[in-house]
């Protein structure tokens, strides 16, 4: 890379994230005004993709090379002809449409604001020199560059991204690509910043898992709870730079599940899909269960737990059936009512004088673990937190500059520990060995405090639900309709009538299903444990190392003997304590 190419990605992004903590950070960007790529309509676009990625990271089409491309020869499944996306959002999408077919189409060529005086074929052609390409993945600014000389930035808007007018204006740029075997292919280039990256990758990580983590630390004590959960975030972290490392390998890939095929082949894609479905089955099921806790809590035996659960599946249900831009905004609420809980958990210490539930006067705690029993189920409701992963390639592959992730990262786990171990430390210093399954239900089942405080957390919470189970339902849905031939078009007005029946019913099965195992499992802090033991140490350790083991080259003696370490030791702690809460 030239010195002025260096120079244009620096102005464009300001200094580096975080770097040092200089005081020219990104919150010195254009935050509040419609103007460069931090505005505030970008990081609302950014979000939405975001959204649009964790609504559709399961991809069951197992044979498929790539979760984003197709051949042109429709039977090729091995081909990166072309790229899918969603014509709607105008972001990458396994069950989307031919990029080629979305740039063509007369209602998007009407749509190009800059540029004007190109023809719509210039943008999307054969040939791949009027298409401008940006640095390559590496994590060196100066790694290599694909094919190509280097041109201005094509253009064209969307006129179906509705999530705000400003989004609707969002300028759509291409790139070109090269895999790894030199085929060349012409795609949508990222258009994240570093600093929506950032606030992206801290949605992923800080949801429900951590209201559970003051009872963690009461089971493990202060010791091994802390240690631990600084463990947890610490190799999550590394983690996370090693499936960027395996990114970097080949250009085309983008998803979890194409590193899972890249490095071990459809019956890896085959075996991802399986664990993301259980991951987001798991994960709507704890949102259930928060719900139910925290309206009990609130109005006492006026209602049972189970009753409110099958309340809050008539409640969920019509949020299943609204579109993904409408869901972005609830999610985005949802991001609000998470930060509101945890301020107003630390306020609510202050608040009241006497214990339990204050930090003024707080309770008594220990340092050790109760026993072994309880160490072992701490193992998975600490590792929780971290399960991020799923979604960090698609993340990625949506930055300007993907070499800027790494970058990125380091602030992401900087704000997600911080706050996960102020609120296990806060909360256990709350309530000590009284912490229950949630710390809001800690406190809203103690007197003391200012009456206003018990309405306005459960109704924070109550929150969380209506804006993530819609969102967790939304690729098991997807899935089951891509398996019995959904998304294909419907002959005829009864075949449409089947259809449209058939995707109601799917979508009522599934809320139902997180209904059903919210009443079959109760215990929060179990449901959790057990998505940390048995799911994030897979997903966020265990094959991370695998695939850059497989994918990357060069790979020194010591640190293959740090991976293959890494994945022995993370398999024997996912075991145990997937067994801790199973058996205990």
């Amino acid at each position: 890379m030239s010195g002025d190419e260096i120079e244009e990605v620096i102005e464009e992004e300001n200094t580096p994230l975080f770097s040092g903590f200089q005081p020219h950070s990104f919150l010195d960007t254009s935050i509040g005004s419609f103007k460069g790529p931090n505005s505030l309509h970008r990081f609302a676009d950014s979000f939405t993709r975001a959204q649009s990625f964790a609504a559709s990271k399961i991809d069951n089409r197992i044979k498929q090379k790539r979760s984003f491309f197709v051949g042109n020869v429709p039977s090729n499944e091995s081909a990166v002809d072309d790229e899918l996306v969603d014509p709607d959002l105008m972001v990458p999408a396994s069950r989307g449409e031919r990029l080629s077919s979305v740039i063509h189409d007369p209602q998007n060529k009407s749509q190009i604001f800059e540029r004007p005086d190109r023809s719509m074929a210039g943008m999307y052609n054969d040939d791949y020199g009027s298409v401008f390409n940006q640095p390559s993945r590496s994590n060196s600014l100066f790694g290599h560059r694909s094919r190509g000389r280097k041109d201005d930035a094509l253009s064209f808007s969307s006129h179906k991204s509705m999530f705000s007018l400003a989004a609707s204006q969002q300028g759509i740029s291409l790139k070109q690509i090269e895999d790894k075997e030199g085929h060349v292919v012409t795609v949508l280039a990222g258009q994240s910043t570093a600093p929506q990256t950032v606030f992206n990758s801290v949605n992923v990580l800080i949801g429900v898992g951590l209201l559970a983590l003051p009872v963690g630390i009461l089971k493990a004590g202060w010791i091994f709870g802390v240690l631990m959960l600084l463990a947890c975030g610490s190799v999550t972290y590394w983690s996370a730079t090693l499936l960027s490392k395996a990114m970097d390998t080949d250009n085309t890939i983008m998803t979890y599940a194409d590193l899972g095929y890249a490095a071990y082949g459809s019956l890896a894609k085959l075996f991802i899909m399986c664990i993301f479905s259980i991951d987001l089955i798991g994960a709507g099921v704890s949102l259930i269960v928060l719900l139910s806790d925290s309206v009990y809590a609130l109005l006492g035996d006026a209602y049972t737990k189970n009753q409110i659960k099958f309340f809050s599946f008539f409640v969920l249900l019509p949020f299943t059936f609204l579109p993904l831009r409408i869901l972005s905004f609830f999610s985005l609420l949802g991001i609000i009512s998470t930060v509101s809980i945890t301020v107003l958990v630390f306020a609510c210490g202050f608040l009241r004088t006497d214990m339990p539930g204050s930090l003024i006067t707080q309770m008594p705690t220990n340092i050790w673990p109760l026993s072994l029993p309880d160490l072992l189920l701490a193992i998975g409701i600490l590792m929780a937190p971290f399960g991020g992963h799923a979604i960090f390639p698609n993340l990625k592959s949506d930055m300007r500059h993907p070499y800027r992730f790494t970058e990125t990262l380091k602030a992401t786990y900087s704000i997600t520990l911080t706050t996960d171990i102020s609120m296990g430390v806060v909360g256990f210093l709350m309530f000590g060995k009284l912490c229950d399954n949630e710390i809001t239900n800690n406190i809203l089942s103690t007197k003391g405090y200012p009456s206003w405080c018990y309405p306005l957390l459960c109704m924070l919470i109550c929150i969380i639900p209506l804006a993530k189970v819609p969102l967790n339902s939304k690729p098991i849905i997807s899935t089951l309709s891509s398996i019995l031939s959904l998304d294909k078009p419907s002959a005829g007005p009864i075949g449409s009538f089947f259809k449209s029946a058939t995707q109601a019913f799917i979508k009522i099965a599934v809320n139902a299903l997180f209904v059903i195992l919210a009443i079959q499992f109760p215990d929060f802090d179990r449901v959790v444990g057990i998505l940390g033991a048995a799911i994030c140490f897979l997903v966020c350790i265990i094959l991370p190392c695998a695939f850059y083991l497989k994918l990357v080259r060069n790979i020194g003696s010591l640190e293959k003997l740090i991976l293959i370490a890494a994945i022995v030791l993370s398999s024997v702690l996912a075991v145990i304590g997937t067994w801790a809460v199973i058996h205990f």
